[in-house]
């Protein structure tokens, strides 16, 4: 065996799960109504067995079946889920007055979504980096520290409900607890440089006394950790743990233990069909207030989830891949040029337009001729099978007072962008996709598709080939509405009609420059968003600049309009809020924007009698005041560092604003190294500053764009 061949499988085994569950596991007296398509392990054994010849299949077919579900599947049998609801809410503690405050910005009204730092009306709680900080922070000129507590593994996020704190953290599993492997490969390696498995703690707090923090529960499962929400007292745990196919060691089924007790082993489900990677992927249920696991369920899926939760159930998806082996091809053409593709493959005689460079800076009548070409192209290459293909598939799996129970599974054409792509809504689930299908002949393809499925995941109603060669940036399902922006090189901003769920069709569109990362409901009829300026450069290509917001009136559905924008800053200006919706904070009522911003100022600093060409950066928070009448209204900023860099290598900085949130009249501002507090009403004074514990040094570049 060749050195290289070694090398391959000694890396691909320090993924390797290397511990088998002892036994085969056992079938519980009553088990969950499972559908037709859903079946169940017995054993370990029978898992391997399944990989293994799901391997050796989709080897000899060279591609995996690129048919997309137009049904979904689901149990007829199923008990019928009783009104929404929750577990046993924890009482807030008693806190002396009545002062309102900021909560996290989530996705679904009651289905709260973890993070690095949560508030009551008095007191802050915040991940820094190994440890549990928690501040009594209002009266803010009395705010101090009064607890820190060491956290032994890598920390997440965290639920704060009453006296309950729960804080998810991952790890892994020590060797000395992992058998003595088969592999003669991995034998040959040092303790140290052997594989582990990832291991996500969950660990329950007690904090009536804010100032000492007692564990309630701790427990651990294997996999990593990919997401929770918490509905009521009730948190969901979703781990993922990846399957190697390679080496020789048996697979490591997950199981929930408190301490080195295991607590609960999850069935494991599976599809009688091939994925191109295999994860397990557990949900897990726990009752904050009490600390009892309450359920746990693997299910064998594909690898890159996205997760949707609603409050009866949990929208898990990932993205198939449909490779094809492409036969009787025609020689490639010359991007740009019109061809004539003559018998082959069957195809008949006929011009196809393959997208030139220059497509969107074309006329508006030439870019249409070529996409009416490319939708026919599209159309005969996937008649033919020629088309490489990727799906999105989504498990809808319920939750019900901490019980578990798959429901149904659907398929739908494209990828998400992230978990606002999703949305349930009358009983139906809407997905928001991009597709990408090439071919050798025709090039790239991309557009974008609504799909409607309903309560068994059967698709409904579908709206696709929205914007053509622009992907989907944002999206925001709000009532029967779904407000999506699309970008190459200007923004569309679309308003789609999901009033009739087997008919959703684009009520009206906006096309302008720059483009929104996330969209957050103003009112009924208006849209805040949030993402980039962009420009033209010289090359007739488009270059980001500053951080932008605007404000768009959708009153006239078919005449969207943008009212106001703001530019805070120039290239490689950038906002915590542009990738995490956590970062975002409004309150309506209190006419309240504060984003987090790194500016980037191209102007040259000047250091004594020559120029400084290195950009100039400032860290802190920007507050704005909104209404649809006067527009975005700069109430002030909070800063929290500044500085100069190199042209490729700025950010990453402790001083860089990651979260805020208020407490009566103070708004807080959170970096990696202290917390400010400032009045709402004179933002220019600080009436205190809270360092944080535990900062190290951010050294990863951040790279102009």
């Amino acid at each position: 065996m060749s050195r290289n061949h070694i090398l391959l499988i000694l890396c691909a085994s320090f993924i390797l799960l290397a511990v088998i569950a002892a036994g085969c596991m056992s079938i519980p007296a009553s088990t969950p109504p499972v559908s037709s398509e859903l079946k169940k392990f017995n054993s370990t054994a029978e898992i391997e067995q399944y990989l293994k010849d799901s391997i050796t299949a989709s080897q000899q077919d060279g591609y995996y079946p690129s048919s997309v579900s137009t049904g979904g599947m689901s149990d007829s049998n199923a008990p019928q889920r009783a009104e929404k609801g929750s577990g046993t809410g924890i009482p807030s503690p008693v806190l002396q007055g009545s002062v309102d405050y900021s909560q996290t910005n989530i996705q679904v009204a009651g289905v709260d979504e973890p993070d690095i730092i949560k508030n009551d009306n008095r007191y802050i709680y915040t991940i820094s980096g190994p440890t549990l900080t928690i501040i009594d922070a209002y009266p803010a000129e009395e705010a101090s520290v009064v607890s820190e507590t060491g956290i032994n593994d890598t920390p997440q996020d965290l639920f704060v409900s009453g006296n309950r704190l729960v804080l998810f953290s991952t790890g892994t599993d020590p060797s000395d607890t992992r058998p003595e492997t088969s592999d003669p490969y991995i034998k040959a390696v040092p303790p140290y440089y052997r594989p582990y498995s990832p291991v996500t703690h969950t660990t329950i707090y007690d904090i009536s006394n804010r100032g000492n923090p007692k564990v309630l529960k701790e427990y651990t499962i294997e996999g990593d950790y990919i997401d929770a929400r918490m509905i009521g007292s009730l948190v969901y745990l979703v781990t993922r743990e990846q399957i190697s196919t390679y080496g020789g060691d048996p697979i490591v089924v997950p199981v929930l233990k408190e301490g080195t007790r295991t607590v609960l082993q999850p069935d494991v489900w599976y599809f009688d069909h091939p994925e191109s990677q295999y994860t397990f992927t557990t949900i897990t249920s726990l009752d904050a207030s009490s600390g009892k696991e309450k359920d746990a369920q693997t299910y064998l899926l594909g690898s890159g989830n996205t997760l949707y939760v609603s409050e009866d159930a949990i929208f898990v998806s990932y993205p198939r891949y449909h490779p094809v082996i492409y036969k009787g091809m025609p020689q490639e053409v010359s991007p740009g040029l019109a061809v004539d593709v003559s018998g082959s493959a069957g195809v008949s005689s006929s011009k196809v337009a393959v997208i030139p460079p220059d497509f969107n800076t074309l006329p508006e009548s030439e870019r249409e001729s070529i996409l009416d070409s490319l939708r026919n192209a599209e159309q005969d290459v996937i008649r033919r099978q020629e088309a490489d293909q990727t799906t999105t598939v989504i498990h809808k799996i319920g939750i019900k007072d901490g019980a578990i129970t798959y429901l149904a599974k659907g398929e739908v054409p494209g990828t998400l962008d992230n978990q606002f792509s999703m949305d349930e809504y009358k009983g139906n689930l809407r997905v928001a996709t991009t597709s990408s299908i090439y071919t050798p002949q025709y090039g790239q393809y991309i557009y974008n598709n609504v799909y409607v499925l309903d309560e068994k995941m059967a698709t409904i109603g579908e709206l696709t080939h929205i914007a053509e060669q622009e992907t989907i940036y944002s999206t925001r399902f709000i009532g029967d509405r779904l407000y999506m922006v699309t970008f190459k090189r200007i923004d569309p901003f679309f308003v789609i009609d999901l009033a009739m769920p087997q008919s959703p069709k684009i009520l009206g569109k906006l096309k302008i420059p720059g483009y929104s990362d996330y969209l957050h409901p103003y009112d009924a009829t208006h849209i805040i968003g949030i993402g980039k300026e962009t420009t033209t450069n010289d090359w007739g290509g488009v270059s980001t600049s500053g951080v932008k917001l605007a404000l768009f009136d959708v009153s006239d559905v078919s005449n969207p309009k943008q009212l106001d924008k703001v530019q805070i800053g120039d290239a490689g200006s950038d906002s915590a809020a542009l990738t995490d919706h956590h970062a975002f904070l409004f309150d309506n009522g209190k006419n309240l924007l504060v984003i987090p911003v790194r500016a980037v100022s191209s102007d040259p600093g000047i250091k004594g009698d020559y120029y400084n060409y290195q950009p100039q950066i400032w860290y802190g928070a920007y507050v704005f005041g909104l209404t649809p009448e006067t527009g975005f209204t700069l109430r002030g900023t909070v800063q929290h560092g500044s500085g100069d860099s190199g042209y490729y290598y700025y950010g990453g900085s402790t001083s860089e604003v990651k979260r805020s949130l208020y407490i009566g009249d103070i708004l807080y501002t959170m970096s990696a190294k202290q917390i400010k507090a400032n009045p709402l009403g004179d933002l220019n004074t600080t009436i205190a500053t809270i360092p944080l514990p535990n900062v190290g040094d951010i050294l990863y570049p951040v790279m102009v764009e």
